[in-house]
């Protein structure tokens, strides 16, 4: 009976103990396989982290890019005024051509290709643009009369290149006759006359255009033979310059319709200047030009010489319809 139970007891504990060592083994299988995920999270907890950085530092680069690419974008204050043109502007290497011994398509004696190619650098008009985009101008324009949405204004090379343009013809009298307009009876040049007025004007704004986009490319120096035996400035630099092709593009799109710029019915002119809402006043001192405009009570000549301006006014200008009375 002991015998027995000894053995039942052995057989107990050896049962127990088997039983023990599966829970043990089985518990420590647990204490792996949770160590392994332990470790495996670990490592996903990682990837993602590494994830999450890349992302972090990709996103903060694309910042900084965009952020420099706004500074060189902006790099040329010239057009941080507005300009509704400014969406027309890129920036172009450019080479200049060579133009002293030999001749570009826009030098030499004139004919009718070479003006019409003069024509077609700047010959757009007045440009009208919206009333959204007028009312962002540093300085205020009208509209054409009759228009709520066609805004005019020109941009500032199409004029100086017209005034170029004027000034090329100046040195070839035999062809455009632009003098004998500015010559008196005894053969002398009026400087006072109109058309002088308008050239020596013309000289006056493309000195303050090149002094304010003072272009700072330098000119190299070589030694030109057999041009010249001593140093001599190459006249094939390289600038970095606004795509004029693009300007031009933005010019024919925004041509101004039809219009009549001489309004002589003072009461338009008046509405006009009314309607606008800003100061229409001269900007130079113009009383010693009120012989050229005999009559117009603009100036204080005419005020206090009514009768005088209009009988001088009659002589130069026998359909100028109003009166001094206007």
């Amino acid at each position: 009976m002991s015998s027995v139970s000894t053995e039942k007891s052995c057989w107990k504990d050896s049962a127990e103990e088997e039983r023990l060592l599966r829970a043990e083994k089985a518990e420590l299988q647990c204490t792996e396989d949770v160590s392994k995920r332990t470790r495996r999270k670990g490592r996903q907890w990682h990837v993602w982290g590494l994830c999450a950085s890349n992302t972090v530092f990709a996103a903060i680069s694309l910042l900084l890019a965009m952020a420099q690419y706004r500074r060189e974008e902006c790099s040329d204050p010239s057009i941080t005024i507005y300009s509704p043109a400014k969406e027309a502007v890129t920036y172009v290497q450019h080479r200049y051509e060579a133009a002293l011994a030999n001749k570009t398509a826009y030098m030499g004696f004139p004919d009718d290709e070479m003006d019409q190619r003069w024509l077609d650098l700047y010959d757009f008009g007045i440009s009208a643009i919206s009333k959204a985009e007028a009312q962002q101008l540093a300085d205020p324009t009208i509209a054409i009369p009759g228009t709520t949405d066609k805004y005019l204004v020109q941009l500032e090379v199409f004029h100086n290149l017209h005034c170029l343009n004027d000034l090329r013809k100046l040195l070839y009298p035999e062809r455009y006759h632009m003098l004998e307009k500015a010559t008196l009876k005894n053969g002398t040049i009026d400087r006072n006359s109109f058309g002088f007025r308008h050239w020596d004007h013309c000289i006056d704004s493309l000195r303050q255009a090149l002094m304010c986009n003072a272009d700072i490319s330098p000119t190299s120096f070589h030694v030109n033979i057999p041009f010249s035996r001593g140093f001599f400035p190459r006249l094939t630099t390289t600038h970095t310059c606004k795509d004029y092709s693009r300007i031009q593009e933005w010019g024919h799109a925004h041509q101004a319709p039809p219009h009549n710029f001489m309004i002589n019915d003072t009461e338009t002119l008046q509405q006009i200047i009314d309607e606008s809402g800003f100061d229409h006043s001269p900007e130079e001192n113009v009383q010693g030009l009120y012989w050229m405009f005999p009559g117009d009570l603009f100036f204080k000549y005419w005020r206090e010489h009514p009768f005088e301006g209009e009988r001088e006014r009659k002589q130069l200008f026998p359909s100028f319809r109003h009166t001094f009375l206007d």
